[in-house]
């Protein structure tokens, strides 16, 4: 029955893992996972008790031992790192991820293995912080080891509610702080990098083709997409640049995914066909070959979820190739999953893990019924032809958002217009695989290129290569800015994904079968989510009145929900931060069905004062005497905590809201002053506070 190449075993097996996963609580105190988990194991030991059936009842078995290994698994993943204290006033930690170089810093992930309290005692720990080491010290490698006197902090919250919780997110990773770490502070122990050999090896290996890249690229915009797309590289992609490719639904060509790997496999099947394998010794060695060039090239792209998916999956049909087995595609993808997970159960919760493999889950099981609602019957062959492969690129875009769509909405808040993304994505597709060809072409022969002084044939290609991309993005940049593409603010939520799923099912048992009670029972529950978002709709724009205060750098943000329209008021900066508005505004405006936003400035370094809901705020820039009053809700600039705060004296405060964290000094100098004040915080601590 748990026959690799049998119908569906993994998928089985994959489910029973993931549950164990996702029972596991974020911490001790969650009481509520560990009660489901209790309930759930009692319930398939219960059921296993009333199972006759002898095969059965060991399928069932198995599946409850797979469930409990995945819950231990992440059990273990989650104890092996600590929170660090609060009163650590040193540290040792070594690098265990490459060095990014940012403008003024190197920002890398490090593992603390002591720290020393203000007893003066080393204690061991295992933790992991994210670090941002000052240029002006020596540049750090992977493995190397540093003593540091920095001050950690924790993981602060996301600026407004119901975007990114940033916290659980690097919780997840084993990461509970961050540090910026000043040069003078931190000196660097020894360079050990024979732990990460592997590793760095494979770094070295991308250094030198992304030389290459940069050498055939000049432009700025096409060598960052290049390295981005052949090699993972981390160069930083403009957000226009990125936005429009989110826009037109092909975001997923700007990261090495699934789609490279099958590129580069189809590529390597295509030149090693022409090798006689009719002796058996040749066609081992055709194996391994291919194998050893799919994951060289899986170490150089770093590994990331998508290409580890792939190359499991390629790897696993070149065995059955070679071999002579037949396997199924669907339980091939659920045994991919099954082993990433079973590395690394936290993947589970990452958007880039569940977004590549439902993508292919949708092609798999959707592409086939999608391609056979028309087949394309032209008399010229070369226009017959055309359109077939641009209709099988259709169904493929189609197929592989069918499972991914509610995701997409609940992680980005928007989507591509239907009509647009059938049009431009295939496309776009289509042009971006001719350059991915290209590049991995150039990538292969570059180096042979450079070696044997070929420079003209060597320039040629890299000018090909870069018209390619500049091809790409022409086309994409207009796409974009005629058409608008992008519907933004789409509501979703977990209630949702029940519905939208079962949806689904229903219409591929209606799909196989004809059935009319299916197709009647189809349409009520598709009345009933409708109505159900149009409801919460309707008494949104009825009773909704709400504001949030939350801070940008130290700057104040206000922002106001009324009805199904919004206000934005902040500084000048956040305007020309748009990365910074779609990761932290567009969350909240799409959970409250906002249609409508208008967008103001603070007055210039004044002082600014408004009511909301009969509560009086005020926004303190500069330090001069306010008015006498109440004042319910005061907004200190904490540039203005080394100055006299008597100007304070007459006015009564209720909450004292700072931009940006102060010392403990300062608070209890400002208590002395004001003793009434009921509550203090500062903005950059926590989420946005909702009045």
């Amino acid at each position: 029955m748990f026959s690799f190449f049998s119908p569906f075993p993994f998928l089985r097996l994959c489910l029973w893992w993931a549950i164990g996963i996702i029972l596991v609580p974020e911490n001790s105190s969650e009481w509520l996972n560990q009660v489901l988990f209790c309930l759930f194991l009692g319930a398939l030991f219960c059921l296993i008790i009333w199972i006759k059936n002898r095969y059965l009842f060991q399928a069932y078995l198995v599946s409850i031992i797979f469930f409990f290994a995945g819950y231990l698994r992440t059990l273990d993943l989650k104890n092996q790192y600590q929170k660090l204290p609060s009163d650590v006033i040193a540290f040792r930690f070594q690098l265990v991820s490459t060095p990014i170089k940012k403008p003024k810093t190197y920002a890398f992930v490090g593992e603390i293995s002591a720290y020393l309290n203000s007893k003066g005692a080393w204690n061991p720990i295992r933790t992991r912080c994210q670090f941002y080491l000052e240029q002006s010290a020596d540049a750090p490698h992977l493995g190397d080891s540093y003593l540091s006197k920095a001050h950690p902090q924790s993981i602060r919250p996301a600026a407004f509610p119901f975007s990114q919780n940033w916290p659980v997110y690097y919780g997840r990773k084993g990461i509970y702080a961050t540090s910026f770490l000043p040069g003078k502070w931190t000196k660097k122990l020894q360079c050990n990098s024979g732990n990460f050999a592997f590793k760095s090896f494979f770094e070295r290996v991308q250094h030198n083709l992304l030389q290459h890249i940069h050498r055939a690229l000049p432009g700025e915009r096409n060598r960052a997409v290049g390295g981005a797309m052949l090699l993972g590289g981390h160069e930083a992609i403009d957000f226009e640049t990125r936005k429009s490719y989110a826009a037109l639904g092909a975001i997923h060509i700007l990261s090495v995914s699934g789609m490279h790997v099958g590129i580069l496999f189809l590529c390597i099947q295509f030149f090693l066909k022409f090798i006689p394998q009719g002796n058996r010794i040749v066609a081992m060695g055709v194996f391994i070959l291919t194998l050893i060039i799919i994951w060289t090239y899986a170490g150089i792209t770093g590994f990331s979820a998508p290409v580890l998916r792939a190359s499991c999956m390629f790897s696993v049909v070149l065995f059955a190739q070679t071999f002579r087995f037949s396997l199924n595609s669907i339980n091939l993808l659920a045994f991919t999953g099954f082993v990433m997970l079973v590395w690394d159960p936290m993947q589970l919760y990452d958007a880039g893990f569940q977004l590549s493999f439902l993508a292919v889950l949708g092609i798999l099981m959707y592409q086939s019924d999608l391609s056979a609602i028309w087949e394309p019957n032209i008399k010229h062959p070369i226009v017959q032809y055309i359109v077939k492969q641009a209709w099988a690129l259709t169904t493929v875009a189609v197929a592989a958002q069918v499972l991914t769509f509610p995701w997409i909405l609940y992680y980005f808040h928007q989507f591509p217009h239907v009509g647009i993304m059938l049009l431009a994505n295939p496309l776009l597709v289509l042009i971006s695989s001719v350059s991915l060809i290209l590049g991995l072409a150039f990538l292969l022969l570059a180096p042979f290129l450079q070696a044997l002084s070929f420079s003209h044939l060597y320039v040629i290609m890299g000018k090909i290569l870069d018209a390619s991309f500049t091809f790409l993005h022409e086309v994409m940049f207009w796409i974009d800015h005629a058409f608008q593409p992008t519907i933004p603010f789409l509501h979703w939520e977990y209630g949702l994904f029940i519905p939208y799923y079962l949806i689904l099912l229903l219409v591929k048992i209606w799909w196989d079968y004809r059935q009319g009670a299916t197709l009647g029972f189809l349409g009520l529950l598709f009345v009933v989510s409708v109505s159900y978002v149009q409801l919460e709709q309707w008494q949104a724009l009825r009773n909704q009145k709400i504001a949030y205060l939350g801070q940008y750098r130290g700057e104040p943000v206000w922002l106001e929900l009324q009805g199904l329209k919004a206000k934005l008021l902040a500084s000048s900066r956040i305007y020309q931060d748009p990365a910074w508005i779609q990761t932290n505004i567009s969350p909240i405006l799409a959970h409250h069905f906002i249609q409508d936003t208008i967008q103001l400035e603070w007055k210039s370094e004044k002082n600014v004062s408004w009511l909301w809901k009969g509560k009086k705020f005020y926004l303190a820039h500069q330090s001069q005497v306010i008015s006498p009053g109440t004042i319910d809700v005061l907004i200190i600039d904490s540039k203005l905590k080394k100055q006299n705060f008597d100007w304070l004296i007459s006015s009564k405060v209720g909450d004292r809201l700072w931009t940006q964290s102060i010392s403990a000094y300062y608070l209890k100098k400002l208590d002395k002053l004001n003793p009434s004040s009921s509550h203090q915080v500062a903005l950059d601590t926590v989420s946005a506070l909702a009045y």
